[in-house]
Parts: C-alpha cells; sequence; structure tokens
C-alpha cells in the first residue's frame, strides 16, 4: 500500500469515527434543547412560549455572523494546515477572535439599546430578555472561531464536547430559573450563561501554538471568501427564520407559540443534519488544497441527510402529535400532520444547503447564491399567503421543492460537461 494510501485511509477512518461522534453530541444537545423547549411549553403559557422561541429565533437570525467566522476559519485554516503553515493557521485564529468579539460587542449593544423597539414590534411581554441576549452573543461568537479551528483540524471529540456542555449548561439552569419563577428571563438567562461557559470550554480547547510559518494567509482572500459564506448563511437564516417571526407578527399569540413547538422540530432536522455539512465541509477543503476529487464524500453527506430526514419525518407522522399532546397539552395533540410536513420540508432545505456548503467549500458560490433566490422567494409566498399554519408551511414546502429541483439540474448539467471536456 502506498504512503498516499495510508494516508488516505487513515483520515477516512479519523472522518468517520469523528463524524459518528460529533452526530452523536448533536442527537444528545438536541434532545436536551427539545426537552428544554418541551418543558417550557409545558410550564410557560403559550404567549410565554411564543417571546422564549421569538429570543432563540433572534439568536439564530444572527447566524450569518458566527457561521461565517466558523466556516471562514474552517476552511483557511484547514487549508494552511494541509500545507504544513500551522503558524499562519494560529495567526489567522488570533485575528478571527478579535474580530468576534468586536462584532460581539456591536451586535449585543444594538439588542440591548433597542430593546424596547424589538418589544413593541413583535409583542412581547418585556424587552429584558433581548438585554440578556445580548450580553451574551459575544461570547457566543467568539467560540464560533473556537469551533471552526477544531472543526478545520478535525478535532472532532472536543468539538462534540462544547456541544453538550452547552446543552447541558442550558437545559439545568433553564429548568432551574424557570421552576424558581423567572419564565422566559430565567430562560434568556440560561441560553447566555450557556455560551459564557462554552466559550472557555471552546478556548482551551482549541488552544494551540506553532513556529511553522509560511507565506502567510491572503486576508484580502479571506475577507473575499467571507462575502462569498454570507451569501449562504444569509439564505439560511431566511429560510429557518423568517416564518417565525410572520406567525409572530400575523398569529395571535396562542397559534404563534403552537406554530413555534412545529418548528421546533423543523429546526431539530437541521441542525442534525448540519452536523453533517460540519464533518463534509474541511474534508472536501483540504481535499480541494490537495486536489483530490471529492464528490463521493457528497454522496455520502446527502444520504445521510436523507437519512436523518426520512427518520424524523416518519417519527413526526407516527408519534408526534400524541407525544406533545402528553407533554404540552391537548392543544398540541393533533399536530402530527404539520410536524411531519414541516420536517420533510427542512429536510429539503437541509440537502440543498449541503450542496451549497460543499460548493462552497471549493469557492464555488452559484449553488448558495440559488440558495438565497429560494430563501426570498419563501419570505415572500409566506408575506402574501399566511392565513393559518398549513398556508405557511405549504409556502415554505413550494420554495424549498423548487430549490432541489434546480440544484439537482444544474448538477446533472455540470456533470454532462465535464463528460464531454474529457470526450473532446
Amino acid at each position: 500500500m502506498t504512503e498516499q494510501a495510508v494516508t488516505d485511509s487513515k483520515v477516512s477512518g479519523r472522518l468517520i469515527g469523528g463524524g459518528a461522534l460529533l452526530a452523536i453530541a448533536m442527537v444528545v444537545a438536541n434532545a436536551g434543547n427539545y426537552i428544554l423547549n418541551l418543558f417550557l411549553g409545558r410550564v410557560l403559557t403559550p404567549a410565554e412560549f411564543s417571546d422564549a422561541n421569538l429570543i432563540v429565533t433572534f439568536l439564530f437570525s444572527l447566524t450569518s455572523i458566527a457561521l461565517c467566522l466558523q466556516l471562514v476559519a474552517a476552511r483557511f485554516i484547514a487549508r494552511a494546515d494541509q500545507l504544513g503553515f500551522s503558524g499562519d493557521s494560529d495567526l489567522l485564529a488570533r485575528r478571527l477572535r478579535l474580530v468576534a468579539l468586536l462584532a460581539g460587542v456591536v451586535t449585543g449593544a444594538v439588542l440591548a439599546i433597542a430593546a424596547p423597539f424589538w418589544s413593541t414590534i413583535f409583542h412581547t411581554a418585556s424587552a429584558l430578555p433581548f438585554v440578556i441576549l445580548g450580553v451574551g452573543v459575544p461570547f457566543w461568537l467568539v467560540q464560533a472561531v473556537g469551533r471552526g479551528v477544531m472543526q478545520a483540524r478535525l478535532m472532532f471529540a472536543p468539538l462534540a464536547l462544547s456541544f453538550v456542555v452547552e446543552m447541558v449548561v442550558r437545559l439545568g439552569l433553564g429548568i432551574a430559573l424557570v421552576t424558581a419563577g423567572f419564565g422566559v428571563d430565567g430562560a434568556t438567562v440560561a441560553l447566555s450563561v450557556s455560551f459564557v461557559v462554552t466559550c472557555i470550554v471552546v478556548l482551551i480547547s482549541s488552544r494551540s501554538h506553532s513556529d511553522t510559518m509560511g507565506p502567510g494567509i491572503d486576508y484580502a482572500e479571506v475577507r473575499a471568501y467571507a462575502w462569498l459564506v454570507s451569501v449562504l448563511l444569509l439564505g439560511q437564516i431566511i429560510a429557518n427564520n423568517s416564518d417565525i417571526f410572520v406567525a409572530k407578527a400575523f398569529f395571535t399569540p396562542t397559534d404563534a407559540g403552537i406554530y413555534a413547538a412545529v418548528a421546533l422540530v423543523g429546526r431539530a432536522v437541521f441542525f442534525l443534519a448540519w452536523s453533517v455539512a460540519t464533518v463534509v465541509f474541511p474534508v472536501v477543503a483540504r481535499r480541494h488544497a490537495a486536489g483530490v476529487e471529492s464528490s463521493a464524500v457528497l454522496r455520502g453527506g446527502i444520504l445521510a441527510v436523507l437519512a436523518i430526514g426520512v427518520a424524523c419525518t416518519l417519527g413526526a407522522f407516527w408519534i408526534g402529535g400524541p407525544a406533545l399532546g402528553i407533554i404540552l397539552g391537548p392543544a398540541y395533540s393533533q399536530l402530527s400532520v404539520p410536524l411531519a410536513a414541516y420536517a420533510a420540508m427542512t429536510t429539503l432545505f437541509a440537502v440543498a444547503n449541503l450542496v451549497a456548503s460543499y460548493r462552497l467549500s471549493q469557492s464555488r458560490v452559484t449553488e448558495s447564491a440559488l440558495l438565497l433566490g429560494a430563501s426570498v422567494l419563501q419570505l415572500i409566498l409566506i408575506l402574501i399567503w399566511h392565513s393559518d399554519m398549513a398556508t405557511l408551511i405549504a409556502m415554505q414546502f413550494i420554495a424549498m421543492s423548487l430549490l432541489v429541483v434546480v440544484l439537482g439540474v444544474r448538477a446533472i448539467a455540470l456533470r454532462l460537461g465535464n463528460r464531454q471536456e474529457e470526450v473532446a
């Protein structure tokens, strides 16, 4: 066996083992977060639960910053390490942490200062949760850089640990504070504290120092790539969160709370599928830097995402409604069909997101632009048609189905074009 074959075998083994560990950790973390949300749905009124879910949605709306930092760190650190210049990687990580801290302080200040405005627009009972969330945002962004470093270096064990630690702190403290009577404020405190603790864990786990310097990383290229990443992430934000904002703005507080419970299933599907993209992204970036073909990695990732989505959809259809009825109350017991429909719709989006992320790791942005276009289409559709939950989900299903079809047609066209070039 050649040296290259041995190396590829080791990387493949590390990828499979680490990917499985990360997937398990994501399942555990999402299960814990879901338990917390079920607890909140049981203890809080539907209107209060809608307020708590809105705070989380605000956080997810800022993921463009966090995931941009994480993906930029993952790509350029993976590439520099692959070329043997880990000192350049460490320097980039330090600079990205500084950028994250500054961005977090500014974003947190905007959240806190404008808290009364947000509270008025979205009909929340108090403005305080927005202030509490603003305090935690800087820590959240800094830990995103550390996760990008671990992702790039295939450090899946500490990366997995960071997700579990975040969940444990949020779940334990959230239940304690809400039980003590602090309501939505207590749940938001638990959210921000979990960011602080996770930030400390990630900084310790991802720190390294190397003197192996190369020609340096071109920061103009880093900035340009960050803009490319932002296209994908903006599409993610619109697709994942616009329906929550529309439901909160146009539904009654009770109906918005019920819709929030349904949307939790979709988020679980997406974040479980995101664990697949987290594994695929740095591997493809390394292979691309080494000039190695990686379409097999994408095919395996798509199969994994489909397996996750089908399992969640069937589970939601068979037991989703009755389970929510037992846990949250009779108002949630007839939700099996919308739960399954939402899970299926999110599966389509997760597949499209994986394809766009795969192409982005190769510095190709067309798929990300298509995803953004579909997300804007979704937003337009739900702003026009939002009479009830079924209509809201149907409009999203139309947009995501169209996206998957367009991506499939493009993939076939690219493959046929490559074959014609080979023949010529």
